[in-house]
């Protein structure tokens, strides 16, 4: 039996889409900040917030780990990766997507 009701469950995704500042991606030991592109209900009912990672560089870089930070500038949620960019001219569309459910 749910404990949670549904406004609840509610109130965590409001949350979650209001305490969402910014984003930052790492290159080596270096972090760079990267604006909120997007935040979107998905159709299963996730939250989802979007960002680009354009480095701008004219060589290859790999994407180490990715971070969204909230109105504190503590970060928030963290994950590492491996995204291997060949130039100036690439990019990626980055989504976190958070799923709230009672267990």
């Amino acid at each position: 039996m749910a404990i949670l009701t549904a406004q609840a469950i509610e109130g965590y995704k409001k949350h979650t889409e209001r305490t969402i500042q910014r984003a930052r991606y790492r290159i080596g030991s270096a972090f760079y900040d990267a604006p909120i592109h997007r935040r979107e209900r998905m159709p299963d009912g996730r939250v989802a917030i979007y960002f680009s990672i354009t480095p701008g560089t004219s060589g290859s870089v790999t994407i180490r780990e990715v971070q969204l930070l909230d109105t504190s500038n503590s970060v928030w949620a963290s994950k590492v990766e491996d995204i291997a960019l060949g130039g100036a001219q690439e990019g990626v569309l980055y989504r976190f997507a958070f799923d709230f459910k009672e267990v």
